[in-house]
């Protein structure tokens, strides 16, 4: 295993973990608001929006990391090469090696979250609709995570 692909795969485990830790903390704390109604959000504390905004910006910050530099970087581990490649083969890669259940859960995260970025902070109906939905389903990115995680330490271990 190169050295590289290692620092490279752990730097990303590293900061992944502080994000899974802070996105675990805030969710324990916001599930008495889900799922959201849109006049819910127009009520909430200001604290409880804090919240509501950590969990926001680390399930963004988990998912960059993993996308970006944890995902290819473990294609790469995998196949010995570090050539670019589109995103989606990382992800049939992923799922081929059965790190990931699926890359259409990857990328229906991902809508999730883009339509965040266009919807959130309006409070409207499309935004209490999202915020639920990714309550209901953030976990799966965390199931990814752990996976990608344990594959990696168990290749570890064996060398």
């Amino acid at each position: 295993m190169s050295d590289l692909w290692q620092l490279k795969i752990e730097a990303a485990l590293q900061e992944g973990e502080a994000h899974l830790q802070r996105l675990t903390s805030g969710t324990q704390k916001l599930a008495p608001f889900f799922p959201l109604a849109p006049e819910t959000i127009k009520s909430l504390s200001e604290e409880t929006v804090a919240i509501l905004d950590q969990f926001i910006y680390r399930f963004t910050k988990l998912q960059d990391a993993m996308g970006t530099r944890l995902f290819p970087a473990l294609v790469s581990m995998i196949t010995g090469n570090d050539d670019p490649r589109p995103f989606i083969d990382t992800l049939n890669q992923l799922e081929k090696a059965g790190i990931i259940s699926s890359a259409e859960t990857w990328q229906t995260l991902r809508v999730l979250r883009n339509n965040l970025a266009h919807d959130y902070p309006d409070g409207n109906a499309q935004c209490a609709a999202t915020l639920s939905m990714l309550f209901i389903q953030w976990h799966q990115l965390a199931v990814m995570f752990i996976s990608a995680k344990n594959y990696y330490h168990d290749k570890l271990s064996r060398h």
